[in-house]
Parts: C-alpha cells; structure tokens; sequence
C-alpha cells in the first residue's frame, strides 16, 4: 500500500507562494489612494485679473514678513526659498504697475 504524500519542495513552493501572496496584500492594503483632503484655500470665480495680482502681492509680502520675523535663514535652502518669494513679490508688484499705470 503506497501513502501519497507531497514532496517537501511542492510544500515549500505553496508555503512561498501563501507569503508572497500575503505580502502582495498588505502592499496593496497601504498603497490604496487616500482621498484627497480638502481644499485649504478657494479662490473666489468673480475675481479679477487686478485683484488676483493685488491678493498675490499681499500673499507674498505677508510670506516675506513672516520670514523676516522667523529670524535669519540658517541654510542655503532657506535663503533660496527667500529669495524667490521676494522675487515673485517684485514681479507681482510689476505686473500690478503695468495693469495700473501711476
């Protein structure tokens, strides 16, 4: 009378098989898409060409203010980031002097 038995490398393979089959899994669990929080700030559809570049320009100099009091930018990426929002400011500031001549 023979036993049937399985082989100790088919037991191995269907035991990989099961773990790569939970790891696949719990990957997927973790990287479903996460629903996009809302919105921080909503622009308002009746604003103007004029007022969008005046609201900006405040944004910045308030972003640049905050910064200044934040005390001096320790790295090079800090300064950098410094030195571009001033840079936005001033081109903001021009597009505003071209809308509204003085």
């Amino acid at each position: 009378m023979a036993k049937a038995t399985t082989a100790p490398t088919d037991i191995h393979a269907e035991l990989l098989s099961e773990i790569a089959l939970l790891n696949r899994r719990a990957i997927d669990y973790y990287r479903k898409a996460c629903a996009p929080d809302a919105p921080t700030f909503i622009l308002n559809d009746n604003l103007s060409f004029e007022d969008a570049l005046a609201h900006a320009a405040d944004l910045l100099h308030c972003a640049i203010e905050t910064a200044h009091a934040s005390g001096e930018p320790v790295n090079a990426q800090q300064r950098a980031v410094m030195y571009l929002v001033e840079m936005a400011k001033g081109v903001v500031d021009r597009a505003l002097d071209c809308v509204n001549p003085r």
